[in-house]
């Protein structure tokens, strides 16, 4: 007898779980919002772009980004990729793109990393050349600035 009492408040809970549980989601009905939420997090002018490259003995350059856009003020970051420690040449393209429209800052530090600041609208290249030398091997890294 306590066994059935037992059995019968346990199907009574569970029905009276699933009945409030199926009962609050009859309406599947989506909404529109009044007001669409609104990004938390706009681009910011100053916002850097970073791209790894990264090569080995043989085989082009790899890049983690190409043929991107920028906005003026932005900086792109060119690192290498970690344990990469080989020489590594960059030349510009399209004329003077990377000196005129992405504007150099620093040197090139000893780790290898190059820091460009976008300074007026256009597009060009930079060739990455593996080993200094290597322009066989060699990636284009294209970039608009709009």
């Amino acid at each position: 007898m306590m066994y059935i009492k037992r059995i019968a408040l346990a199907a009574g809970l569970f029905f009276l779980a699933s009945s409030l549980l199926f009962a609050g989601c009859s309406n599947l009905t989506p909404v529109n919002p009044q007001n669409p939420p609104t990004p938390s997090k706009q681009l910011d002018n100053t916002q850097d772009y970073t791209v790894t490259y990264n090569y080995g003995d043989t085989g082009p350059v790899q890049l983690s980004a190409n043929n991107f856009s920028l906005k003026v003020g932005q900086r792109l970051i060119l690192k290498p990729a970690p344990g990469l420690t080989k020489n590594t040449r960059f030349t510009s393209g399209n004329g003077n793109f990377f000196g005129d429209i992405m504007q150099q800052e620093g040197d090139q530090s000893s780790t290898g990393q190059l820091s460009f600041r976008a300074k007026q609208a256009g597009k060009g290249k930079l060739q990455i050349i593996p080993n200094g030398t290597d322009t066989d091997r060699a990636t284009d890294l294209w970039v608009t600035v709009e």
